[in-house]
């Protein structure tokens, strides 16, 4: 905001000192009332001019600006969206000048962290079941045994699984 408040007030900042300059050399030439007049329409022209320079900047700026957050906001939404549907994105970094960097490093580490947990319980899982596998001599220790095997496929493939097709784009 610091930085579109500058351009703006900068802008018309120029636009003022270009006008009184103006006025003031017609003033100080003991110009005519036609003179007078004739420099009040450049003031005009100069504050109308300088008006649209400093509107067309501080759009181009501004448009500069949005892309620099919503980028980021566009990519971490598919993040999401690929969290949500049971799977872990392979995470790319943001542009330089991106915003949000310090938000987006944060939610970086916090995925990986939950990957890193997931692989963990799915290994612990792997070990549990290969423990119990020999113990199981009923039909519900092996239904047990099953659902335990298919949470830790579950794990398995959100953590080693493709990213969804939405996320190729950023990936």
């Amino acid at each position: 905001m610091l930085r579109l408040a500058a351009l703006g007030g900068g802008g018309v900042m120029l636009v003022g000192v270009l006008a009184y300059r103006a006025h003031r050399e017609a003033v100080e030439s003991g110009a005519s009332p036609e003179a007078l007049a004739l420099g009040g329409e450049t003031m005009l022209w100069l504050i109308g001019l300088g008006a649209l320079v400093v509107a067309g900047l501080m759009a181009l700026f501004g448009l500069v600006l949005t892309h620099r957050v919503a980028g980021p906001i566009h990519v971490m939404s598919l993040y999401i969206a690929t969290l949500a549907a049971g799977r872990y994105p392979r995470m790319r970094p943001l542009r330089k000048k991106d915003e949000l960097l310090g938000f987006f490093n944060r939610f970086s580490e916090a995925v990986d962290r939950i990957r890193e947990r997931e692989a963990e319980e799915a290994r612990l899982l792997a070990e549990v079941i290969e423990t119990l596998r020999p113990l199981a001599t009923t039909q519900d220790a092996q239904a047990a045994l099953s659902i335990l095997g298919s949470i830790r496929a579950r794990k398995r493939q959100a953590i080693e699984g493709p990213t969804s097709g939405a996320l190729k784009s950023v990936a």
